[in-house]
């Protein structure tokens, strides 16, 4: 239940900094981070496959129809369950190192923002063209990269958090020092 109600807080509040705030910045290259990616991506990595799907579609499913509407409800639904999954998939990788974690969030991130472009194309998407696929995808995939490590640390925290670990590392993994009950 706790696990539920962060996923559902941390999209949630996501959804409305992207809408609110970031998609307003005048951010060099026309592009802007997509946070509702990025927690999907870190959500996927901490709950496995079907926490990611799942996610990754509520999540989607709400970033089309808040105003203002994408052309095609379901694009970013379909786009950020299969992000979700491929995570989810690739979840039991980030025990291994800090590293690993921060790599793999942010190739997801980069893959999603192509997957959204390609889905766009595919689908006939009016906002989709190759004149701002080559201006704005390099910028929004460049700053995911840059944010992902910020959303993949704060998700762990607040994972760890819910699961009753108050100690963890940004790798997953508990971090040094004294733990409760511990000798």
């Amino acid at each position: 239940m706790r696990r539920l109600a962060l996923s559902a807080g941390a999209v949630v509040v996501a959804l409305v900094l992207q809408l609110t705030l970031v998609d307003r910045l005048p951010l060099p290259g026309g592009g802007a981070p997509d946070l509702v990616l990025l927690v999907v991506v870190a959500l996927g990595l901490t709950g496995g496959p079907m926490a990611g799907m799942l996610t990754g579609f509520w999540a989607g499913l709400a970033l089309d129809v808040a105003p203002p509407a994408s052309y095609l409800i379901g694009e970013h639904a379909l786009v950020f369950c299969v992000v979700g999954y491929a995570c989810g998939r690739l979840s039991g990788m980030i025990d291994r190192s800090a590293v690993s974690s921060l790599g793999i969030a942010a190739v997801a991130a980069a893959g999603g923002e192509v997957l959204q472009v390609m889905t766009g194309l595919m689908l006939g998407d009016p906002g989709v063209s190759w004149l701002a696929i080559r201006s704005v995808l390099p910028s929004s995939v460049l700053q995911d990269i840059l944010v992902s490590p910020f959303v993949l640390y704060l998700v762990l925290s607040l994972s760890s958090q819910a699961a009753g670990h108050p100690h963890v590392s940004p790798a997953g993994g508990a971090a040094a020092g004294p733990q409760p009950g511990s000798p």
